[in-house]
Parts: structure tokens; C-alpha cells; sequence
């Protein structure tokens, strides 16, 4: 029996529904983004949001996204992206999080795997870190179930993506959770977002991947250029014989 996820991220939607970022009107993306889920992959079991859920950080802003998942709220986790409030994410949506949690993660066990969402938010800034009491749970959740194998998503890309820009705001110190990841052969694949394209790589033996943002995406060519290709989103389809992951952009 296979498992369908779909990961969405880079929202950067904002309180004003009209809102744009880099000429791009974020909500009307983001909502077609969804309708395309709908047509094609509406038997996903999870729909993963991975960050930068609100351009604004506005607490109106998340009640909005909440809206617009509606039935599928149930079947949606979040980690939190650089452009956050973790607080209000935790306020809008507290069913996905319990009070014990001082981070924004989660952990799923379905079909035979495991599936892990790290929160790499840094308090006003625009790079990541995962601190070693996260590291800490994340290796307790491995060792629980050491045989299952994993899918670890997390916010900003743990490896450098080789665009000079953009590797310089990613993470702080990587070093740790890429020696966790590395030590750790259930961790098959690691995916992110943060950097609004596409992207493989490795880490050791685990596959490492970037999805496109749901609005606007950046370009290779020089600091803070973007790019004329659509929005998009990936899919992951995990069975026992090992995963198949997929983007898909909108048609325009």
C-alpha cells in the first residue's frame, strides 16, 4: 500500500488578498496551486507545508490559510520557514501541535515509513538552525523505530544548493544534523524549501531535494533575481519498494 504526499511551499501569502510579492499575487498562485492538487492528487494521504506560510506574519493571514484548506486541514502538517510567526502558526492551527512541543515538528508513521517535519525558524532572521535539542528528539524519533525507513523535511536546505545567494542564507551551521542525517541510513530522502526551485543533491547516501514555491521563483543568475517559471509543487509516492517524487507546475 503506497502513501501520496504533496509538499507546498513558499506561500508568502499576506492578510491583503490582492498582496504581491515580486510582482506576483501570491493568493491567486497559491489557490490555483491548490486546485491543481485537487484535480490530480486528490487521494493524498498528507499535504506537508514546509514553511514560509506568510510574507506579513499576520495572525490574519494564517486564519485565511486555515480557511482555504478547509476538510483538508486534517491531513495537513506545517513546519515553520524564515517568513513565520511559530506562535500564531501554533494559535491557527493547534490541533497539529501539542503544548509540550517547544518546536513546530511532527512525526507520522504510514505505509511503512516514516515521515519527520524539523523547525529551522530563527527569531528574525533569514537563516536557519537546528538547535541540539531538536537534534536531540530528531535522533529519539530514529532510534524509536531504527528499521522504518524516513522522509525528513525541514525548512531551509541543510546542503548548499550551489547558488552563491542563496547558500549564504541558508543554514548557520549545518554540520550537526548533516552528521545525524549521515549516521543514520533509515533517512532515505531529506527535502526543503527556502530557495524557490529545484534542486538534487546529496547528503552521504540520503537523497536531498528542494521544491519550487507556490509563488514566485528565484533564479542561478545573480542576488535576488527570479525566474520565469511557474509555481509549482512536488509529490512523493512511498511504498515498500522505495519512493518516486515528482514537480509539478502550473500550466502558465
Amino acid at each position: 500500500m503506497s502513501t501520496l504526499i504533496c509538499q507546498l511551499s513558499d506561500l508568502h501569502l499576506f492578510a491583503d488578498p490582492d498582496g504581491q510579492l515580486a510582482g506576483v499575487p501570491t493568493w491567486h498562485t497559491f489557490r490555483r496551486v491548490l486546485e491543481q492538487v485537487n484535480h490530480q492528487h486528490d487521494d493524498f494521504d498528507y499535504l506537508i507545508l514546509t514553511g514560509d506560510l506568510a510574507q506579513d506574519e499576520d495572525s490574519k493571514t494564517y486564519a485565511m490559510l486555515r480557511e482555504a484548506l478547509g476538510g483538508w486541514l486534517e491531513r495537513c502538517r506545517i513546519i515553520p520557514g524564515n517568513h513565520d510567526n511559530p506562535e500564531r502558526i501554533r494559535k491557527t492551527f493547534p490541533e497539529l501541535f501539542s503544548d509540550e512541543q517547544d518546536n513546530l515538528t511532527f512525526t507520522l508513521d504510514t505505509g511503512g515509513w516514516r515521515i519527520i517535519g524539523l523547525d529551522s525558524h530563527v527569531p528574525g532572521d533569514v537563516k536557519g538552525h537546528v538547535g541540539r535539542n531538536q537534534l536531540e528528539w530528531l535522533k529519539t524519533q530514529l532510534d524509536t523505530e531504527p528499521s522504518l525507513p524516513t522522509l525528513l523535511f525541514v525548512h531551509h536546505p541543510p546542503i548548499a544548493i550551489n547558488v552563491a545567494w542563496l547558500d549564504q542564507i541558508a543554514f548557520y551551521d549545518a554540520s550537526a544534523l548533516t552528521a545525524l542525517i549521515e549516521n543514520s541510513p533509515q533517512i532515505e530522502v531529506v527535502c526543503s524549501g527556502h530557495v524557490h526551485r529545484e534542486f538534487a543533491g546529496r547528503i552521504g547516501r540520503t537523497q536531498v531535494y528542494t521544491t519550487p514555491s507556490t509563488c514566485v521563483q528565484f533564479a542561478a543568475r545573480a542576488e535576488k533575481a527570479f525566474d520565469t517559471k511557474a509555481a509549482g509543487y512536488r509529490t512523493f509516492k512511498l511504498d515498500h519498494d522505495g519512493y518516486h517524487t515528482e514537480v509539478h507546475r502550473l500550466a502558465d
